[in-house]
């Protein structure tokens, strides 16, 4: 099956508010059911940690999503200004603010080499820290332990860089793959990925427009490719 890609402008679209609350709902309820669990004293000193360490993820990721709200809300460039971003030192930002969670789900990820890394892209480190984190932790939903690794990817087409996550979920048709694109487009949860709303996908893609990039998704045999597209900077990349 030949991978298929597809990006587009409606990325952008306004998510809905049964969207919007539905993935702000969902931390706060599971926030809920583990304060409960704790109330069992069978637990072990063990599970009991586990729980606590799933607090503090689950919280840290709604604040996360409130935080980008926020700034999609204030978008100026005088916050966000634009420079040349070397992607090495992204990837190391990016790569401790995604340590807890891949610790805590046992997923393992792949990082771009030294020599894909050694780019410089115009763009804001923090706009775009954020668009790769938040790939991140959705394909860290997918990925499963024994898996491979999920595969960050940093290539050079054309005028841009192409900064991809792929993830090694479930399988998808054409057909599937099709109805995706079209859930994406009306922001509502997607059948196979039930974790996944459009709202992440809208703050993301709002990201990447206030900085000249655009996002798409790649579709494989075996999982998905989030990418952002961003502009290469005209400054020489370090030796």
């Amino acid at each position: 099956m030949e991978d298929r890609e597809w990006s587009d402008n409606s990325f952008g679209l306004m998510p809905s508010i049964l969207v919007a609350s539905h993935e702000l709902k969902s931390p706060l309820s599971l926030i809920r059911q583990y304060g409960l669990l704790l109330a069992d004293d069978s637990l072990t000193r063990i599970e009991v940690e586990q729980i606590q360490q799933n607090i503090v993820q689950v919280s840290d990721s709604a604040l996360g999503l409130v935080s980008d709200l926020a700034c999609v809300a204030n978008l100026q460039p005088s916050l966000f200004p634009l420079e040349p971003v070397h992607i090495s030192a992204l990837i190391q930002q990016v790569s401790g603010e995604v340590y807890p969670h891949s610790t805590c789900q046992s997923r393992r990820i792949s990082w771009p080499s030294s020599r894909q890394s050694n780019q410089l892209i115009v763009g804001n480190r923090v706009l775009l820290g954020r668009i790769l984190s938040n790939f991140l932790v959705n394909s860290m939903k997918y990925n499963g332990k024994d898996e491979v690794p999920i595969q960050v990817s940093a290539k050079r087409i054309g005028d841009n860089v192409r900064l991809g996550v792929r993830d090694h979920g479930p399988a998808m048709e054409l057909g599937e793959y099709s109805r995706l694109v079209d859930e994406l487009e009306q922001k509502k949860t997607v059948k196979s990925r039930p974790e996944s709303s459009g709202l992440g996908v809208y703050v993301s893609s709002q990201f990447a427009r206030a900085m000249g990039g655009v996002i798409g998704l790649t579709r494989h045999r075996d999982g998905l490719t989030f990418y952002v597209d961003m502009p290469v900077s005209n400054q020489l990349s370090l030796v």
